[in-house]
């Protein structure tokens, strides 16, 4: 790796990457544009890029894919959400209860989110430990999309803030299970906000019955042992 510049460590499956983070980029501007659907549509489709990212890292590997899959995530999953609140509920550094309790759900949103990724960057396990950022992302624009009330919005990015610094076990989204949920992202793109509701319920399943499953999945393992 000596000598070498930043661009020759690129491999083809850093290129999903690259995508995830770029459309996160891109739903950032949309959200300043006010285009509030097409910039959460952004984010669905940065996490499926981030989906494909993992499956071709794992086939075909990649030097430094793990450093910038935490930087790109960052910038879809953790930032680009906040934007689209931020804006949506019309928050800013005046002194008010609802920019107040906005700027720091927000703040504290970042905060578990660049937790959870650090901790999935120097843990071994098999899952996912608390709840992961493309999750808490989608749960995020969900429910921005049914104009809830601010308090509302920022009581759930916090409780979402705290999953993520957790040590509750979630599943990764692989195999099997992996079907049904590309197939709601996918229908939650096509069709826009008429479809959130079913976006939401997906992830409020897997947030619920996530951990039910790992406990299921590692006792088994464990008795085949």
């Amino acid at each position: 790796m000596k000598n070498r510049s930043a661009a020759s460590l690129l491999s083809f499956a850093d290129s999903f990457t690259i995508v995830n983070g770029l459309l996160g980029l891109f739903s950032i501007f949309l959200a300043v544009s006010r285009e509030m659907e097409w910039a959460s549509s952004f984010i669905l489709l940065a996490v499926l890029a981030d989906g494909v990212d993992g499956v071709v890292a794992r086939k075909l590997g990649s030097s430094i894919g793990k450093y910038m899959d935490e930087f790109s995530d960052m910038v879809s999953f953790c930032v680009a959400p906040l934007i689209i609140v931020y804006i949506f509920y019309s928050a800013s550094f005046e002194i008010t209860g609802r920019s107040i309790a906005i700027l720091f759900s927000c703040g504290l949103f970042l905060f578990g989110g660049m937790l959870h990724l650090i901790r999935y960057h120097i843990g071994d396990e098999k899952y996912f430990v608390g709840l992961t950022t493309p999750a808490a992302a989608m749960a995020v624009i969900a429910v921005a999309s049914f104009s809830i009330q601010w308090w509302y919005m920022a009581v759930i990015m916090f409780a979402l803030s705290l999953l993520m610094m957790s040590s509750i076990p979630y599943p990764k989204i692989e195999g099997i299970i992996s079907v049904p949920a590309v197939t709601v992202i996918l229908l939650a793109v096509a069709f826009g906000n008429e479809l959130y509701l079913l976006l939401f319920g997906g992830v409020a399943l897997y947030i619920v019955l996530g951990p039910v499953y790992v406990s299921h999945k590692t006792k088994t393992f464990t008795v085949s042992d």
